[in-house]
């Protein structure tokens, strides 16, 4: 058998085995199941943590105790698929959310695997498809109703943005919470905001997961500079942005546009959601990933507050709640 030291906590085993999966610049056939997308990877664990925080509530605490996970997705996915019919949320935000369970399944299984533990392993692809065909009948293809401004798919909405100054912008704003005139698109057309070689601050790391990060730092809201984190992915394409056109802006109509036009093509518009959306969308994932290492809710929240540029705690509630 192999040697692991298996994390107390449900968050951490949580990490524990989506480190197992974490496959970033592999090929398909490198990696057939593993997560290669940073955008992916972020979505997945997301969804991930928060059935993990239900199991908790439940009083679970292993991730390994296969058949109490089985009955925890089966009501969860039951609760879950209710909440979406009630709050009229598209079959879209259901397959997201099953797809995420699938890849949960995935990493807890290579993990057995991988340290040959005489652990059964999870079997819920049957669960999964039950719940599948039920949204088929209860959900909506798409919705223009949401109660979340958070987008419910925000990497597949970056992948629909044609053009690749707006998909940058769109990009910093979901991995890093950047507001719009971060990203060097404000709204007030009197004010220039572009982000610059000195707001690369090269690879640090992250204070809430310890990883190595790409450092951004921008002035937002009344001048004040943020720090935000974001994949050596997508710093590296940063970089090489500004060199090659000395900095990053575009005009904000038009790059609100590009958003509205990828949310409908993707079924996720809804008026006033906009560029924001994808801030909410950073919050909700980086107040459960501060959690998933360890952060008290204070502490998360605190933390997401600083990187959303809000400062205070009361005002980030808005974008963490949903």
């Amino acid at each position: 058998m192999g040697q692991h030291r298996w994390p107390r906590s449900l968050h951490s085993q949580a990490e524990a085995v989506f480190q197992g999966i974490r496959n970033f610049r592999q090929t398909k056939a490198q990696s057939l199941l593993g997560l290669r997308s940073c955008g992916s990877w972020k979505i997945y664990r997301y969804e991930a943590h928060r059935f993990v925080r239900y199991m908790q509530e439940k009083g679970r605490v292993n991730l390994l105790d296969t058949a109490g996970v089985t009955e925890d997705m089966a009501a969860y996915l039951a609760e879950k698929l209710a909440h979406y019919v009630l709050r009229k949320r598209s079959r879209q935000t259901m397959e997201t959310l099953l797809a995420a369970m699938g890849k949960l399944q995935y990493s807890i299984n290579h993990y057995i695997e991988k340290h040959g533990l005489a652990v059964a392993v999870l079997e819920t692809e049957n669960l999964r498809k039950e719940f599948y065909a039920r949204s088929k009948v209860c959900l909506h293809k798409s919705s223009k109703v949401f109660g979340n401004r958070a987008y419910p798919d925000p990497v597949r909405l970056i992948e629909n943005i044609a053009d690749q100054t707006f998909q940058l912008q769109a990009s910093l704003q979901y991995e890093g919470g950047l507001r719009a005139e971060g990203a060097g698109a404000p709204s007030n057309r009197r004010l220039q905001n572009p982000l610059v070689k000195k707001g690369l601050h090269g690879i640090g790391r992250d204070p809430a997961t310890g990883n190595q990060a790409g450092v951004v730092a921008v002035k937002e809201k009344g001048g004040k500079e943020t720090e935000h984190y974001i994949s050596l992915e997508t710093y590296n394409r940063l970089e090489r942005y500004i060199q090659d056109h000395g900095r990053l802006e575009s005009d904000y109509a038009a790059y609100v546009a590009a958003i509205n036009q990828a949310a409908k093509k993707t079924g996720q518009y809804a008026p006033g959601r906009g560029s924001h959306g994808l801030k909410h969308n950073f919050a909700q994932e980086r107040y459960l990933e501060c959690i998933g290492h360890g952060m008290s809710h204070e502490q998360a929240l605190q933390q997401t507050s600083l990187e959303t540029a809000h400062f205070r705690m009361r005002e980030t509630l808005t974008y963490t709640s949903g």
